[in-house]
C-alpha cells in the first residue's frame, strides 16, 4: 500500500510537467502565428514602398534622360509645337495612371487620411508632370501620323 501515494505522486508530477511543456508549446505557437500574421502586412507594406519608388525612380530617370537629349536651344522639333489634342490625351492618360499608381500603393493623399504629409502631394505633381512630358512626344507623333495619312 506504501507504493499507491507514490505512483500517484509521479503520475501527478507527470501530468503537471505534461501540462507545462503543453502551455508552453501553445505560447510559443501562438507567438509564430503573431509573427506570421503581422509580417503579412509588414511584408506588403514593404513590397509597396518598394514598387512605388521604383516607378517614381523609373520616372525620374526617364524625365532627366528626357532632358538630356533635348536638342539645341536653336533647333526645332520637325513635328513642330503639339496641338490640343496630344496634350490633351497625354494629360488625362498621365492623370488615370497617377490616380492609379496613388491607390494601388494606399499613399495618403487626403487630408484626413492618419499618415498625410504634404510631401506626398509633391510626390504625386512630380510623377504627373514627369509621365506626361514623357508621353506627350509620343501622342505628338501619333497625331501627326493620323494627320498626315488623313492628308492623303
Amino acid at each position: 500500500m506504501k507504493r499507491l501515494p507514490a505512483l500517484n505522486t509521479r503520475l501527478s508530477l507527470a501530468n503537471r510537467v505534461r501540462g507545462a511543456v503543453a502551455s508552453k508549446l501553445e505560447v510559443v505557437a501562438e507567438a509564430f502565428g503573431l509573427a506570421f500574421a503581422a509580417s503579412g502586412a509588414t511584408v506588403a507594406v514593404v513590397l509597396g514602398k518598394l514598387i512605388i519608388g521604383v516607378v517614381l525612380a523609373g520616372l525620374a530617370l526617364g524625365f532627366l534622360l528626357r532632358l538630356k537629349g533635348r536638342k539645341a536651344i536653336g533647333t526645332q522639333d520637325p513635328h513642330g509645337a503639339p496641338s490640343t489634342a496630344p496634350r490633351l490625351v497625354a494629360g488625362l492618360l498621365s492623370a488615370c495612371e497617377i490616380a492609379l499608381l496613388v491607390e494601388a500603393t494606399n499613399l495618403p493623399v487626403r487630408f484626413d487620411q492618419a499618415a498625410f504629409h504634404m510631401v506626398h502631394w509633391y510626390l504625386v505633381l512630380l510623377a504627373y508632370f514627369a509621365a506626361y512630358f514623357l508621353q506627350l512626344p509620343f501622342f505628338t507623333r501619333l497625331f501627326s501620323k493620323r494627320s498626315a495619312r488623313g492628308a492623303i
